[in-house]
């Protein structure tokens, strides 16, 4: 089973700040959020908590989040990556969204996949490649139960590949999903052993209620999950 979480609100959202590789916090709203996501997680194991990594981007705002989730699940590690970041923005990292237009490239075509839209910034391809080849150097998805703690277009990423679609397919294909703040998505092998999105971008926890429902789904070998 794969968790992927966005980090809450952040310091870059309210200051009006490029997102990418600045370093923001997570404002009060948004430790509030991933506070409400992390309770509402350990009611789905409140009978016993397999085995998870939780594995972070070494961003503040995502550590911070991953911090917040390890005490609530009684996790003791928590493991920074810098290839779980957002897209690398380059020299537009810490500018206001206003100073950030004046580096700002546009492409061609919004189906490019090898344009720099700031100087010393990545790719669209070469962001895909990092994120999915950092985390398959790192841990083994078909067999880990991993939480990951990260940003709305590496979580993209991760779910393209899981769904076995490259970045040309997805362009190709011009699809995507909204990830957003403090959103919880499943990812998990079922019990005819294919690749499937057991929820996607749910925010269900920011309103009362109860876990996210995990043991309703016909995932499969369950119970091998509160073995390990």
């Amino acid at each position: 089973m794969i968790i992927l979480v966005r980090h809450g609100e952040a310091t870059h959202h309210t200051e009006h700040l490029t997102g990418g590789w600045t370093n923001s916090d997570l404002t009060g709203k948004g430790r509030e959020q991933i506070e409400a996501a992390a309770t509402k997680l350990a009611r789905d194991f409140s009978g016993g908590m397999p085995r998870f990594r939780i594995l972070c981007s070494d961003l503040k705002r995502a550590h911070e989040s991953a911090e917040i989730f390890a005490k609530k699940l009684g996790i003791k590690k928590v493991e920074d990556f810098l290839f779980l970041r957002e897209k690398n923005n380059g020299k537009a990292a810490g500018l206001k969204e206003s100073e950030a237009k004046a580096l700002y490239l546009p492409p061609a075509t919004l189906k490019e996949l090898d344009h720099r839209n700031y100087p010393g910034g990545e790719t669209r391809r070469e962001f895909f490649r990092r994120s999915v080849d950092g985390l398959h150097q790192n841990a083994d998805w078909e067999k880990e139960n991993l939480i990951i703690i990260s940003h709305k277009g590496t979580i993209q990423n991760i779910i393209f590949a899981w769904l076995g679609m490259d970045i040309e397919d997805v362009n190709r294909l011009n699809y995507s999903v909204d990830i957003l703040p403090s959103s919880v998505t499943v990812l998990g092998i079922n019990k005819w052993k294919e690749h499937a999105i057991f929820r996607l971008n749910d925010l269900s926890h920011l309103q009362a209620g109860e876990g996210y429902g995990l043991h309703k789904f016909k995932l499969g070998a369950i119970d091998a999950l509160f073995q390990k």
